[in-house]
């Protein structure tokens, strides 16, 4: 019997030597947060961003915000956020920038708060819901960010509601002496000669000549081809109908055919103008969206 309790004790004490071998040698764990971090750089160096979101955010939650955290430890949590943040830039994913904004926000440095703002800023002004990019602006403290970043948020809820005079407005006093190399000169640019076309005067013009609508949203080509066809259809209705003495069904089938062609023209003036009112204001929402990647 005191063999076997010899043996078990040794086999037990050679069993726990080994477990911990690395911490007799002073070896640091592997599930330390500076080996953690370590290897989540190493991750997202290598582009496998999956991976070192969640290696991030397994080094986020080794801290103890109650206690007081030392310099190194502040810039290295500071640092994992603004790769975070990188991450999910590269990722567009609309639902980690919550996520970090929600846990961490409050912890994170001005400059990185920023960047937080930036990613979310843009996924919400990319869904083009004014009431949702005013409630995200709300709780926003504009006066610890830099002066473009304020800008910028005022003039996407400005561009969200369509207040293009406000907007031409305000990039101009931001752009000021910067000039071109102000991120905002392009969007000042494209607000000040932001000019709608009506779809009823396309309409009206239409009526009275065929296809001129289209001219007056810029297309001249679209003109051309429906003034063309439709006095096509008009004068080989005249022509049939002045050689058949009108007796023939060959004047009333091109007549026909030209009054179709007519209502189509007008129907596609309408729709012209409304479609060159939404590239217009595509285009100055993709302006300003460049803002958002240029201020990131």
């Amino acid at each position: 019997m005191k063999k076997v309790f010899t043996v078990l004790w040794l086999i037990t004490f050679c069993a726990f030597t080994g477990m911990n071998a690395k911490a007799f040698a002073q070896e640091p764990s592997p599930y330390a947060p500076s080996t953690v971090k370590a290897f989540a750089d190493s991750l997202y160096g290598q582009g496998f961003l999956t991976q070192a979101e969640g290696e991030y955010k397994r080094y986020l939650y080794s801290f103890d915000f109650n206690s007081q955290l030392e310099a190194s430890q502040i810039l290295e949590f500071q640092s994992t956020l603004n790769s975070l943040c990188g991450i999910y830039k590269s990722q567009q994913n609309k639902t980690g920038v919550q996520w970090l904004r929600n846990n961490f926000y409050g912890a994170a440095d001005n400059s990185i708060k920023q960047r937080m703002n930036l990613l979310q800023g843009k996924y919400i002004f990319m869904e083009r819901n004014a009431a949702a990019f005013e409630s995200f602006c709300q709780p926003l403290e504009l006066t610890a960010f830099t002066a473009d970043f304020s800008s910028l948020i005022k003039a996407s809820g400005l561009v969200l509601n369509k207040n293009i005079a406000e907007l031409s407005e305000l990039c101009k006093q931001t752009v000021g002496e910067q000039g071109e190399a102000s991120p905002f000169f392009a969007l000042g640019e494209l607000a000040a000669s932001y000019k709608l076309k009506k779809p009823g005067v396309a309409l009206l013009l239409s009526t009275l000549i065929p296809g001129s609508g289209k001219w007056y949203t810029g297309s001249f080509g679209a003109f051309t081809s429906s003034f063309l066809t439709i006095g096509s259809f008009v004068a080989g209705t005249v022509v049939t109908g002045i050689q058949t003495n009108w007796k023939s069904w060959q004047p009333y089938v091109f007549g026909a055919c030209g009054l179709v062609l007519y209502i189509a023209d007008l129907y596609g003036s309408y729709q012209s103008a409304k479609r060159y009112n939404d590239a217009l204001y595509r285009h100055l929402c993709e302006e300003t969206e460049k803002i958002y990647e240029t201020l990131y």
